[in-house]
């Protein structure tokens, strides 16, 4: 499962290094696609660098038993990178790559999209609020298959350093399946 989680890695990351095939897989599909397609494309071609950094991870406390929370790694450490592009409206689009260690310390890898409106003057701190579209590889889920997932974004951001949370909502119902906040970070390197 290992070799299998490398490998899902290094084709995320070539797959990233790789526009101008991915700038013909926006032809001639459904106009909405092309469109979103196209944004990603024009958001890794002329969007800037960014570090990702990861940190931790929430279980809260009133969906997971104490033994359980006990047992699970909080600290997220990882990293990734990104590109990420400002738009009219205080939009900023990203696509990433971001690994991770998972709360049971296995890697878990992440190749995706965000969308963050922000608030507020550039040069202040800026509250945003967002999305990110990706898909998700864990040896625990799916057994091991990468998987798509949605999940809401909120930030703060100041100058070239961005934070942001996600909730990871319960997953197969009951306790100590889900119900996560996880904080991670940007840092603009261009």
């Amino acid at each position: 499962m290992q070799r299998f989680a490398l490998s899902a890695g290094l084709v995320a990351l070539l797959s990233l290094a790789a526009p101008a095939p991915a700038r013909a897989a926006c032809a001639d599909l459904w106009e909405w696609i092309n469109a979103a397609c196209s944004r990603v494309v024009d958001t890794y071609s002329t969007g800037h660098n960014g570090l990702l950094l990861s940190g931790y991870a929430w279980h809260l406390p009133w969906t997971w038993t104490a033994e359980r929370r006990a047992e699970e790694n909080e600290y997220a450490w990882g990293g990734g990178w990104a590109r990420a592009k400002e738009r009219e409206d205080d939009v900023t689009d990203a696509v990433y790559f971001l690994v991770f260690d998972d709360s049971h310390n296995q890697a878990e890898f992440n190749l995706g999209y965000a969308w963050l409106k922000f608030w507020r003057d550039r040069e202040s701190l800026q509250p945003g609020i967002g999305y990110t579209a990706m898909i998700v590889q864990r040896p625990d889920i799916a057994s091991g298959v990468p998987f798509p997932a949605i999940l809401p974004l909120l930030s703060l951001r100041y100058q070239k350093v961005t934070v942001l949370s996600t909730f990871i909502p319960t997953l197969n119902g009951g306790i100590n399946h889900g119900s996560i906040l996880y904080i991670f970070g940007m840092i603009d390197l261009d």
